[in-house]
């Protein structure tokens, strides 16, 4: 009977832990995600993995940004150092933005973060980028 319960247990922990990150997202909340483009109003091919190149950025945000320029900023994870920041030009009240072509020249896995002037992190998104 013991071993029942364990295995029940285990099953409901898995349960509650997989409802758990698909409720994160569905429910409102800031995100930063990777897409092949953005055409026509219309993301085309969400992943998480992308051959090196040009990858589209989206933002999605709770609520408005609230600044007029921002930086991508592309740090690798295995080392910590960042590989490169391009800045962008956004409109305060935007909730949805998309940043086109943002380059990545190497293979690896990378944190990308949408920050402030200030260096105040808005929203992070994790990418590997394989070789082409």
């Amino acid at each position: 009977m013991n071993k029942a319960k364990t295995v029940f247990s285990f099953v409901l922990i898995f349960l509650i832990i997989t409802s758990c990150s698909l409720i994160k997202n569905i429910l409102p909340g800031d995100r930063l995600y990777f897409i092949e483009k953005y055409s026509d109003d219309k993301e085309v091919g969400e992943s998480k993995k992308f051959p090196a190149g040009p990858v589209t950025i989206m933002v999605r945000l709770s609520k408005p940004i609230g600044v007029s320029s921002v930086d991508i900023n592309i740090t690798d994870q295995g080392t910590g150092s960042v590989v490169e920041t391009y800045p962008f030009t956004v409109s305060s009240d935007w909730k949805d933005i998309h940043f086109d072509d943002v380059s990545f020249r190497q293979p690896g896995k990378f944190k990308v973060s949408c920050l402030k002037k200030d260096g105040t992190v808005i929203v992070s998104g994790d990418v590997e980028i394989e070789n082409p």
